[in-house]
């Protein structure tokens, strides 16, 4: 299945992510996630690098941005930020 360049395709949820004691970041799609990446990460960059390429894939259409939301979440608990990332097949 080939996905159309869409770089402000919304995740189905947002992705909430607090590093320290700021206020809590909503992540709503895989650009912001990018911009989070780059300029607001601290911790490990593990699976940073990982997140990365997932996201810019998904704002070039070459992966679901669903999938890249799944990517960003791994990394932000990875590296013990507080996330809060519903589920929305859970609550349909």
């Amino acid at each position: 299945m080939a996905f159309k360049e869409n770089t402000t395709q919304d995740w189905r949820e947002p992705v909430y992510v607090q590093v320290s004691m700021r206020t809590p970041n909503t992540i709503h799609n895989a650009s912001e996630a990018l911009d989070f990446l780059d300029n607001a990460w601290k911790g490990s960059r593990k699976k940073h690098r990982f997140a990365k390429e997932i996201c810019s894939a998904a704002v070039l259409g070459q992966v679901s941005p669903e999938t890249a939301r799944e990517a960003f979440v791994q990394a932000a608990s990875e590296a013990r930020m507080i996330t809060c990332a519903p589920n929305a097949e859970a609550s349909s």
